[in-house]
């Protein structure tokens, strides 16, 4: 009985624990998947003029973006836009939104064909109500306040007959108004900045973090890179593509510039052994050292800035490998032993032919 008895509290404790056991599994793992309370707040907007004597758009829509990630090593999507009015004090407000920390959160409103936006704003813990000022600028396409601070190049040649070309631009608008163009890119949106290439260029591809702000344009021999996004004043903006280019040997590239460049450098490898030479612009030269790859380079920049419209010319100058030349061997003394052989055999047998002719004429006597 008593062994009976120990045996039956040995089970009891061992099911007790199991239960227990079982009980503690889900509950560390709904405390590890929890996510952040929401919270309700407001968030009240004013509009900003950023151009002297601009007119409110009373009455017009005010969208309020709202983008979330759903894990802290995933990029943030959105996940909902609220529309409020904009009243006649140039004022908008949305009401007990519910929020998390970590949300993103700006409002844009549409105007003079654009759609302008205010600053992202990151909602950190304690969420408190705030404001969201939006700053409207009034349109303009005059191309003189468009103005490129640093063009850069960059050359590397993969092969004996073609150049890539490494092309960055970054840019600014100044006065008060933002500028886009009434003219349209193949894709249907607006042109802000027109980039022309070189005659030949090919292979264009843009980076990929521009989307869709990038199209390509003008004709299949002298294409054009086209921005098609507005470009407001106070921020820069930087355009990055590449295209390849026909070379071998040395040959002159000029490329017109639209707008008004501080500077231009082009960047050539220091192991390719190409030069530069101009006969209208001056060069001063440097080597660099790219952070990262630690190549070197030999940089060519441009010693004053170009004007709107003008053009830069250039002579690209490289080195080709020596063409082989088909090895000759050394012919050997020709052999004119059977020649010799020959014409002693044909000697000898017309002598022996010409014995017994002569032969049988005696014995006919």
């Amino acid at each position: 009985m008593l062994r009976r008895a120990l045996f039956v509290l040995c089970l009891c404790a061992l099911f007790a624990l199991g239960l227990r056991s079982a009980h503690n599994v889900p509950l560390r793992a709904a405390q590890a998947t929890a996510t952040s309370p929401l919270a309700r707040i407001t968030i009240n907007g004013r509009i900003v003029a950023g151009t002297d004597g601009l007119q409110l758009p009373i009455g017009a829509p005010v969208t309020l973006h709202v983008l979330r990630a759903a894990a802290p090593d995933l990029p943030p999507t959105p996940i909902q836009q609220i529309q409020a009015l904009l009243s006649a004090e140039g004022t908008f407000r949305f009401e007990n939104l519910a929020f998390q920390p970590d949300d993103l959160v700006f409002a844009s409103v549409r105007h003079s064909g654009a759609q302008q936006a205010s600053v992202i704003v990151k909602l950190e813990a304690p969420l408190r109500d705030f404001e969201l000022p939006i700053t409207l600028y009034a349109r303009t396409d005059d191309a003189r306040v468009v103005q490129i601070l640093r063009a850069q190049h960059t050359f590397e040649f993969p092969s004996e007959s073609v150049a890539q070309i490494l092309s960055a631009y970054v840019l600014r608008v100044q006065g008060d108004k933002f500028f886009m163009t009434d003219q349209r890119a193949p894709n249907g949106r607006a042109i802000s900045a027109r980039f022309p290439l070189p005659i030949g260029a090919a292979a264009l591809a843009f980076d990929p973090s521009l989307g869709e702000s990038l199209s390509s344009g003008g004709s299949a021999i002298a294409p054009e890179v086209l921005l098609t996004r507005p470009l407001f004043p106070e921020q820069t903006y930087e355009v990055i593509f590449s295209y390849q280019l026909p070379l071998s040997g040395s040959a002159t590239l000029d490329q017109d510039y639209l707008y008004r460049t501080e500077q231009v450098e082009i960047r050539l490898p220091q192991d390719a052994a190409a030069t530069l030479s101009s006969e209208k612009h001056s060069f001063r030269q440097r080597l660099e050292t790219a952070q990262g790859t630690g190549r070197a380079y030999r940089v060519y920049q441009l010693d004053q800035p170009l004007q709107a419209a003008e053009r830069l010319i250039f002579t690209l100058s490289r080195p080709l490998p020596p063409t082989p030349q088909p090895s000759r061997r050394a012919s050997a003394p020709e052999d004119t032993t059977w020649f010799a052989v020959l014409v002693l055999s044909l000697t000898l047998l017309g002598a022996f032919g010409s014995a017994i002719w002569l032969m049988r004429r005696l014995l006919r006597r």
